[in-house]
């Protein structure tokens, strides 16, 4: 079986490859550190039987720099895979977020509440263009039969982020490396759940084999909630605790996972404990 990834060299792309080559697929790295940006549409290949389309930049802290490639990928980078599923009849699975959320109260989020995000709000660029690029999955799917999913992951961790990953618990980690304290913003208050990178890589190849997943939205992630002060005391004593927020962040990210445990058979197995255990040695 021939399938392409894209973002391929990111932290879940690389961790996805991994597991496909021990799992005995033939794979097609894309990414566009090594030259293949998805929204080139001359980007081709033939006799493909999937595509994970995972392509797309994240980093919360630098969003002037990341802006415009974010909405590009995710839209006419977006466009060009379906395309390229649509021409060689391959299942295809788009790599959401969690942010497609925004500012919903309801929680924990189910697949079929609807997302509520300010477009002019600092992050929009990020949870509107993942937004719009499940609209174009989900037409693809109801006009012109394409194979596709849908996943939505919620924070995900583990070895193989970059050390200047500015997400959370590489952000915690690189500070507790340097010998600096570990910023909580929003007095820590902020909660968010958190689910180590091998258990995603089980639940993704899961949607994108396993029967009955044609078509469908998945949750992806942790039930288990913790604050931000709770998460850093894991990592260090040396915490300093801040009244600022990081702007456009939702405070609290939850996600309902009943759908992943019915149609996937999935639920997590990794304690956040023995993750940060192993990322933390990924880091030294």
């Amino acid at each position: 079986m021939k399938i392409i990834v894209s973002g391929s060299a990111g932290f879940l792309g690389s961790n996805l490859v991994k597991r496909l080559i021990r799992d005995v697929y033939e794979v097609v790295e894309w990414d566009i550190m090594e030259g293949n940006d998805v929204c080139n549409p001359n980007l081709t290949a033939d006799g493909l039987d999937a595509i994970f389309h995972l392509a797309c930049p994240v980093d919360p802290e630098h969003y002037q720099d990341v802006a415009l490639p974010t909405i590009l990928a995710s839209s006419q980078g977006t466009y060009n895979m379906l395309e390229l599923a649509k021409k060689n009849n391959a299942k295809f699975l788009y790599v959401s977020s969690s942010e497609v959320y925004g500012d919903s109260t309801s929680l924990p989020y189910k697949e079929d509440d609807p997302g509520v995000v300010a477009t002019w709000g600092d992050r929009a660029y990020y949870g509107e263009s993942k937004r719009f690029g499940e609209m174009m999955t989900i037409v693809y799917h109801q006009y012109y039969g394409l194979d596709t999913r849908i996943v939505r992951p919620f924070n995900i961790y583990g070895p193989g982020m970059r050390h200047d990953d500015s997400r959370v618990i590489p952000s915690f980690m690189r500070n507790k490396k340097e010998g600096k304290s570990l910023i909580v913003n929003d007095l820590g208050q902020s909660t968010r759940t958190f689910c180590y990178v091998d258990d995603f890589i089980e639940v993704l190849m899961r949607a994108m084999f396993y029967p009955n997943t044609n078509g469908q939205v998945f949750n992806l992630g942790s039930e288990e909630s913790i604050t931000m002060l709770q998460l850093a005391s894991m990592i260090s004593s040396n915490i300093k605790i801040a009244e600022d927020t990081r702007s456009g962040e939702q405070k609290h990210r939850k996600p309902d996972i009943n759908k992943a445990k019915t149609i996937l058979d999935w639920q997590p197995k990794i304690s956040l404990k023995e993750g940060l255990e192993e990322m933390w040695k990924s880091f030294r």
